[in-house]
Order: structure tokens, then C-alpha cells, then sequence
């Protein structure tokens, strides 16, 4: 230890050196904290390696390249041609986040949505198997299992199981066309290939789901796609989350058909009623509505079926207590089988049949139960 008589001076001003010591010190701290920022923000910047799967925002879209922002350096390009569709029609603007693979090395990488093989060594494809990036193949033909893809000069083979999410009704529709696949198996020297669109396309569906679940809630109105029609409804995607629109909620007058009213790929707007299970995807049940969203003819229109007035209308079904006649859309009332005639009828099909076009006489309307009571016995048949 120094005494005072030893401290270290100043040569040029004689002044003590620890004082000046002790505030460049705390500049050296300064200096140290951002220094450890700066190291922070180029470990979260760091370039992103060959293959591996990033997301950022478009910035740029020229003729040949699109350029992404993918919280780098630098911002990666990607050919613009990947983001047309088959049509050549652009999918993509500038603002819009993108999901894409690296490919390349050090200052030659570059983004892709999918590999193209056409001049691709057994490396590329080693390589995008062990990165799980998609490569692009063209479907040559079907066997007895699947399809014949061509990846490049390697060729390979989709269950027919793998080619979409559900089952596929015409095989045929898929020749000649290209497709993103992800390669599942990939045998020695490039033999034993087999790829999946399925796995591609439910990374997507898994993705939109988990935005689509923070708006599916009991009340919210969302838009969806009619992907399947059934004969007790229709199943309508949400965004990676499937909703059952059941045959009742499909309008307000009775529906037989859902086919006459729906069709598949159709957008439509529907209310959510019930949810089950969210986040379980072999347990989640979502109960939508369409009529619930239509104007409710009974407020509007039973005022125009006066008690004691005779109307025309249209036998909808005939029930062994009845039959249900449709006097506007959406508003039915019941002819007991006690008013369809004014002698013993055993069975309403003694009398009426379901098409038939009656006159009906208006016998009683409750709103609150949204029933009418109708008569055919009592009716006057030439009184419309």
C-alpha cells in the first residue's frame, strides 16, 4: 500500500491521478454496458444459417428479386417469381410478412419458399431433407398408391394420402402440375424418395390456427370458407380451425338440403354460438350460425297473417299428427291432422302430400312460440 507520500501524481499538473482514476472509471463502465448492448443486438441479429426457416417483412419486390427483412444485417433476396401463383398473378405486397428458407452460404444467401431441383445435386436435396425445407416437384403420373413426382433428375413418390389435408376425389386433376412437397424419406444416393404436400399445408393450417383461436370466441362474427358439405350442414374454415354450420343454422325457414344453399369454396360470414375444447385439435368444437346473422322474418312478417284469414301456401312435410305448410320464407305453421278434413282422416297422406299447394285458413298465431295453427277444412278454396 502507498502512503501519501507516494501517490501516484500528474507529471504536468502535479494534481492526484486516483480522483481522475475514479471518473474515468465510470465512463469505463458506461463504455462496458453498451458495449454488452452492442454485443446483445449482433446476437440477435446474427445471420441466419443454410436452411433454416425464417419470417420477415417484404421491403422490396423488383422484377427479379424481392427483398426481406428479416431483422438482419441485411435483407435477404427472394425471387419474385416465388410469390405468384401458378396464374403469374403476384400473392404478395410490400408490408406483408413472409415465412421463407435460407439456401446459400455467408454473403450468397438468399430465401426461397421452396427448393427448385431442376438442376440440383443429391448435396441440395441431402440438404433440404436434413432441413426440413420444401422442394419443389412436378407430378408426372399415379400408381397404385399414389403419385410420381419429379424432383429434378431424382424421382419420387406421394401417397395419395399425402397429397392434401382430406381425401382427394379426382387423382387425375393433379398431372402435370407443380407443388411444394417436404421430403420425409430420402434413401442412399437419392433412391426410396417420398414427399408430403399434407405436412406443408398443415404447418400452415397449425400457424393460421393459432392466430385464428384469439378471435374465435361465443358472440364474434368472422369470415370462413365453406370446405365441406354434409347432410346435417356444412363445415366452414375459420383459418386453420374448423367450425361445424349445423342444417338449423343455416336459415331461418327449414332447410333439407344444405346443397341449396351452400356450396363448397364458398366465403361466407358467419357468428360464432358455442366453443369447446379450444387448443385440443382432435376435441375442438366450434357451433357457427349463418341465420343468426339474417333478418328474422317473424317480427316483420307475422303481422301480415291475420287470424281468421285465408292464404295460399305450400305443404313442406307431412308428419302422422300433421302437416307443415310454408305460407311465406321462413314462417310455417301446422294443419292438425284434425282440421285437414271435415271427415276421419287416419293419416294426413289421405289428404295432402309434401309439394302440394293449398289454401289455409289462419286459426291461430303465437308469437312468443313461433307457432300458427292453420286449418284446411275450414278454408275457403276460392278465397286467396
Amino acid at each position: 500500500m502507498l502512503d501519501d507520500d507516494h501517490k501516484p501524481t500528474d507529471d504536468a499538473t502535479g494534481n492526484d491521478a486516483t480522483d481522475d482514476a475514479i471518473a474515468y472509471d465510470d465512463d469505463a463502465d458506461d463504455s462496458s454496458e453498451f458495449a454488452q448492448l452492442l454485443a446483445g443486438d449482433e446476437r440477435t441479429a446474427a445471420a441466419p444459417t443454410s436452411g433454416q426457416r425464417v419470417t420477415g417483412i417484404i421491403v422490396q419486390i423488383g422484377e427479379q428479386d424481392a427483398f426481406v427483412d428479416c431483422g438482419g444485417r441485411q435483407e435477404l433476396p427472394l425471387p419474385t417469381a416465388e410469390l405468384c401463383d401458378e396464374d403469374g398473378k403476384q400473392q404478395y405486397s410490400v408490408g406483408d410478412e413472409i415465412t421463407a428458407h435460407v439456401i446459400g452460404k455467408a454473403d450468397e444467401m438468399s430465401l426461397t419458399l421452396a427448393i427448385n431441383l431442376r438442376e440440383a445435386s443429391l448435396r441440395t436435396l441431402t440438404d433440404a431433407h436434413a432441413a426440413g425445407t420444401p422442394v419443389r416437384g412436378k407430378v408426372h403420373g399415379t400408381n397404385k398408391g399414389g403419385f410420381n413426382i419429379a424432383l429434378g433428375r431424382f424421382r419420387a413418390f406421394c401417397p395419395f394420402s399425402q397429397m392434401e389435408l382430406r381425401r382427394i376425389e379426382d387423382a387425375e386433376a393433379y398431372i402435370d402440375r407443380e407443388f411444394d412437397f417436404k421430403l420425409l424419406e430420402l434413401g442412399e444416393e437419392g433412391r426410396n424418395i417420398v414427399v408430403s404436400r399434407r405436412a406443408l399445408l398443415q404447418d400452415e393450417r397449425d400457424s393460421a390456427a393459432a392466430e385464428t383461436r384469439d378471435r374465435v370466441v361465443p358472440g364474434a362474427v368472422l369470415q370462413g370458407e365453406v370446405t365441406r358439405l354434409v347432410p346435417y350442414g356444412a363445415f366452414v374454415d375459420l383459418g386453420g380451425i374448423e367450425g361445424l354450420l349445423h342444417i338449423s343454422e343455416i336459415a331461418h325457414e327449414r332447410v333439407e338440403d344444405p346443397t341449396a344453399y351452400l356450396h363448397e369454396g364458398q366465403p361466407i360470414r358467419v357468428k360464432v354460438l358455442e366453443v369447446q375444447n379450444l387448443g385440443e385439435p382432435h376435441r375442438e368444437r366450434v357451433g357457427l350460425s349463418l341465420k343468426a346473422l339474417a333478418e328474422d322474418p317473424w317480427p316483420v312478417t307475422v303481422g301480415a297473417l291475420p287470424i281468421g284469414k285465408d292464404v295460399p301456401g305450400k305443404v313442406m312435410r307431412v308428419v302422422d299428427f300433421g302437416a307443415f305448410i310454408e305460407l311465406l320464407p321462413g314462417i310455417e305453421g301446422l294443419v292438425h291432422i284434425s282440421e285437414l278434413a271435415d271427415r276421419r282422416v287416419d293419416h294426413p297422406h289421405e289428404v295432402v302430400k309434401a309439394g302440394d299447394e293449398i289454401i289455409v285458413r289462419i286459426l291461430d298465431v303465437d308469437p312468443e312460440r313461433r307457432r300458427i295453427a292453420l286449418s284446411l277444412r275450414q278454408a275457403d278454396p276460392g278465397d286467396d
